[in-house]
């Protein structure tokens, strides 16, 4: 098997989300909050909303600058060119067409079809506050990087990389592109106990890893439940 250093870049693990959806999203792990978060803003689009089941959750951000909207998703990656429909907000790509449909106080329903689906799927988002969208990030993003140590091994790694190379500049960086926000800091996730950090320890000689992401109440996620190990 070859050296994991030579694979080829992973493809963008926060990118478009419905091609994210179509293919299988990144596990989250049950730290993901979907609580109802502040009460509904003036526009019933705005804001940031979470959804769907707890292992392949939704992360939707729609930020409104006077007429205009924009969309980003799991939990930054900009969707694009988002327009007003009647009360809808769509995405239209031709492949890929993206709604979001006002469902009541706090709630959107997400619509994802077009050329790329057999059938058009719905998701049932609910409004959450700035922290708890941050929060359900770290854990976006804790899976982001569990998987990045995966195509380490796939790709012959004999032993899980050292702490020095699981980071935005490290090896694994070249793998996990982009490298995973920080929402709380503004970064990108660093080694640290920060709120939106994480802690990653190499354990039984290199054979397993411990990694967890910190949220803001002081406690940790580990996205996908339980870490897996080499033989």
């Amino acid at each position: 098997m070859g050296d994991p250093r030579r694979r080829r870049p992973l493809p963008a693990l926060v990118t478009l989300l419905a091609l994210a959806l179509l293919l299988g999203a990144a596990a989250l792990g049950a730290a993901a909050l979907t609580a109802c978060g502040s009460s509904a803003e003036s526009d019933p689009l705005a804001g940031y909303w979470i959804g769907g089941p707890a292992k392949q959750q939704v992360l939707i951000h729609v930020v409104k600058n006077g007429d205009t909207y924009k969309v980003l998703g799991s939990p930054n990656a900009p969707l694009g060119t988002a327009t007003k429909d009647g009360d809808s907000l769509l995405i239209d790509t031709h492949a890929v067409e993206m709604r979001f449909v006002p469902a009541g106080t706090d709630k959107l329903t997400f619509e994802i079809g077009g050329e790329a689906f057999k059938k058009t799927r719905t998701i049932a988002l609910s409004r959450v506050d700035e922290t708890q969208y941050a929060d359900a990030a770290t854990a976006f993003g804790i899976a982001a990087i569990r998987q990045g140590l995966m195509m380490w091994v796939g790709g012959g790694g004999k032993k899980f990389p050292p702490p020095s190379e699981v980071s935005a500049t490290g090896v694994l960086g070249k793998m996990v592109v982009p490298w995973p926000p920080n929402l709380f800091s503004g970064g990108t996730m660093q080694e640290g106990d920060g709120e939106g950090d994480y802690t990653y320890t190499v354990t039984d000689g290199g054979k397993a890893f411990e990694l967890v992401g910190h949220l803001s109440d002081g406690s940790t996620t580990t996205g996908p439940s339980g870490a897996p190990s080499l033989p």
